[in-house]
């Protein structure tokens, strides 16, 4: 039998970490270490892709909603010239939308984490929609398999941007907050008695980045946790095992700035942490309470200082185009901006991505070519008092005063 997994084309690319677990559970269970594929489409071509598939038995296939048209299209090719291929898909995108599964080219859509799940569609499962429970004991997970998902790839190109080796972890499954415009929930599942967050222990999060840093001759890493700060407890504990272990690799993560102290930040500093990716969002306590962000103007300010006078350099996230924003909500944003100086500035405009609930109270009935818009970009998101260009017109100028620190994707965007 052979098993072929694929992550969709997006321009911002990152390491296929999903299905690096789904090939390291099946490769540890099934024993199919030789008849397992991989192809990622920011590398890979189409024909490229086309060809690895035209012999393969199951085809997994990993999407955002910005990558399902593409990974659709993927399929439909792959079953003209393999008829009997048998087409999975799973991901944010099929998770929030399993009503793909009566689709013409989909097989199967697996919904949550699929981590065992796929597994059993190799072992002959067949049912049109997989709900899968979430992993409840993330330490039991063998490590992502990164050969399998050709890491080195991100690596060298991540190389080649910035000058750093730098690849990412997954430390944590779930998300202690609820914020209205993100469905982290959609494959952790939501957070209740029978799913607590998920968090690995630092003994076993240690081994797995020592292992990575000796094999990619890593300088620096990320975590993918949406937030990784969780409680203090669990920073310090991680930060004395990475000192204990001799690591000295520099790293960052994304932090909620409410379970920010300043204790926290010292010991992130000494383990080695260069920067914290803060969550800011808008400048405006109304539009902060849409959100449901849980914290105040006064703490993201204190949480910057703090990091400004530890030596941390800090990435603020800021996103224009809620409901109820107005221009004076905004330039509100644009003064918090100023006061807090972040090192790195991102601004995003709103795209309610299936999963969220803004999803659900403004778009479900809607029908959107979500391979044409992210959160950088669309052209059908408009507020109660601001048009579509007039929110690309304050991302523009935003973007442009704070241009020395403008996050990558933004200078992308002015280009």
């Amino acid at each position: 039998m052979k098993i072929v997994l694929i992550q969709a084309r997006f321009f911002n690319i990152w390491e296929a970490l999903g299905l690096g677990y789904i090939g390291a559970v099946a490769k540890q269970n099934l024993e199919i270490n030789d008849s397992l594929e991989f192809y990622q489409g920011y590398f890979d071509d189409d024909e490229t892709i086309i060809n690895g598939c035209k012999d393969a038995d199951i085809v997994g296939f990993s999407c955002t909603s910005p990558t399902f048209a593409h990974a659709y299209d993927l399929a439909q090719q792959i079953k003209n010239v393999n008829p009997k291929v048998y087409c999975v898909f799973g991901g944010w995108h099929p998770s929030a939308c399993p009503e793909i599964s009566e689709h013409k080219y989909i097989d199967c859509v697996i919904v949550g984490e699929g981590d065992y799940a796929f597994s059993e569609v190799i072992q002959g499962r067949r049912e049109s929609i997989i709900y899968a429970s979430p992993v409840k004991d993330i330490d039991g997970l063998p490590f992502p398999d990164r050969e399998l998902i050709k890491n080195h790839r991100e690596i060298a190109l991540a190389q080649k941007i910035t000058g750093k080796r730098i690849t990412s972890f997954q430390s944590i499954r779930g998300c202690p907050r609820n914020c209205a415009f993100c469905g982290e929930h959609i494959v952790s599942g939501k957070l209740s008695g029978s799913n607590p967050l998920r968090v690995r222990t630092p003994e076993n999060l240690m081994r797995e980045i020592n292992q990575v840093t000796e094999k990619y001759a890593l300088d620096y890493f990320k975590f993918v946790d949406a937030t990784w700060n969780i409680n203090e407890e669990r920073v310090v504990s991680f930060c004395n095992e990475k000192l204990r272990t001799g690591n000295h690799v520099k790293w960052e993560c994304n932090l909620h700035a409410a379970l920010v102290t300043e204790n926290m930040l010292r010991v992130m500093k000494d383990s080695g942490c260069n920067q914290i990716n803060i969550g800011c969002e808008s400048g405006s306590p109304k539009i902060l309470k849409d959100m449901r962000k849980g914290v105040t103007l006064d703490h993201l300010r204190q949480v910057f200082d703090w990091g400004r006078k530890i030596g941390l350099e800090r990435r603020g996230y800021f996103l224009l185009g809620m409901p109820n924003e107005t221009v004076d909500d905004i330039r509100m944003t644009e003064k918090l901006i100023e006061e807090i100086a972040p090192d790195v500035v991102g601004i995003t405009i709103l795209c309610p991505y299936p999963g969220s609930s803004l999803y659900l109270e403004y778009m479900k009935d809607k029908k959107i070519d979500w391979s044409k818009t992210d959160e950088y970009s669309n052209d059908f998101w408009h507020t109660k008092a601001l048009s579509n260009q007039e929110l690309k017109n304050w991302q523009k100028h935003l973007i442009e005063k704070f241009s020395d620190r403008a996050a990558w994707h933004n200078k992308v965007l002015l280009k």
